[in-house]
């Protein structure tokens, strides 16, 4: 424990200083101001395998009528489908000409990968695959790729593994997303990770390092707050809400709205669709107005039947910031 001096230390001051200039453009606001603001640059956006069922002109209508403006493109319809392994470039322009006639943007290529996989030829596929994605991104209209960090669990990349906490793992990680975010930067790519705590950078602390250790405008965060939470965190939701903003979210891209609560056994969460969980909606939707720029939320973990309650839920929270 560290001593309890009175002084403050030069790196409690910058802790200090950060968490004052992450509030300071909004303090004084009016909360209806603060409203306008999140209206205006928080886009609802949503994964396009919730529709893959459906014929891609009929998804994409229903996208748009559902009141989504932007989509995470996961290649494939009912009719239409885009394999990177074996790449049919008439069905990627049939994909981006459809969304683009239906004015909805594709804000992230699906490029998730266990970058830390014990099995060398699973990891090689991923590997291939977001090498592809990086040099083609111009072709599947958006340069944001996002992708997990991985665990070194050998059944799992979801589950966790005791060596994902290693210095080991840390570096292994880093060395391939440094590698990936170098080719990026050659061809105007970004490549994007999303946290969990099951996962190599598995906590707001390591996501910071790793910005930090690879400094690299082509490597940016996917913001999504549920994934740092174990059962025991879940009381603290506000304080660490507000430390992974601190911490890494001037790095966001893109947002991801799903939900989050206790699950049964252990230490473990489960993580729904919106509405369905305990995340502290309007601190989030305030934490990423914050950012005073326009950002996606793209909702996931839903079927398509329950896509109207759970956008009906995210837009309610908006009343409520």
């Amino acid at each position: 424990m560290r001593e309890q001096t009175g002084v403050l230390s030069r790196r409690d001051c910058l802790k200090l200083a950060g968490a004052v200039t992450l509030a300071a453009p909004l303090a004084g606001w009016a909360a209806e101001d603060l409203k306008s603001k999140a209206k205006k640059n928080l886009k609802l956006a949503i994964f396009t395998g919730v529709y893959a069922g459906l014929p891609l002109e009929e998804a994409a209508r229903k996208i748009k009528a559902d009141g989504f403006s932007g989509v995470a493109l996961e290649y494939a319809f009912a009719d239409v489908r885009f394999d990177p392994f074996a790449p049919d470039w008439e069905a990627a322009s049939k994909l981006t000409g459809c969304l683009e006639r239906n004015s909805i943007k594709v804000v992230g290529l699906y490029g998730y990968y266990n970058v830390v996989a014990p099995d060398q030829e699973n990891r090689k596929r991923g590997e291939q695959r977001m090498q592809f994605l990086i040099e083609n991104w111009r072709r599947l209209g958006s340069n944001n790729i996002s992708t997990e960090t991985g665990s070194l669990n050998p059944q799992s990349e979801w589950n966790d593994s005791p060596e994902n906490a290693t210095e080991a793992a840390y570096r292994q990680c880093r060395a391939s997303l440094e590698k990936f975010a170098k080719l990026a930067e050659k061809t105007g790519a970004v490549i994007s990770i999303e946290p969990y705590w099951k996962n190599v950078i598995g906590s707001a602390e390591r996501a910071e390092r790793l910005f930090r250790d690879i400094q690299s405008p082509a490597l940016k965060l996917v913001m999504d707050p549920c994934n740092y939470f174990r059962k025991a965190d879940l009381a603290n939701m506000q304080t660490m809400l507000k430390d992974i903003f601190q911490r890494v979210g001037k790095q966001t891209i893109l947002a991801h709205a799903k939900d989050v609560k206790g699950a049964a056994d252990a230490d473990d969460t489960e993580l729904p669709a919106s509405g369905k969980g305990v995340l502290d909606y309007p601190l989030y939707l305030r934490l990423l107005t914050q950012l005073d720029r326009e950002i996606y939320l793209a909702i996931e973990h839903l079927t398509l039947p329950e896509v109207p309650a759970a956008r009906d839920y995210v837009l309610a929270q908006f009343e409520r910031i």
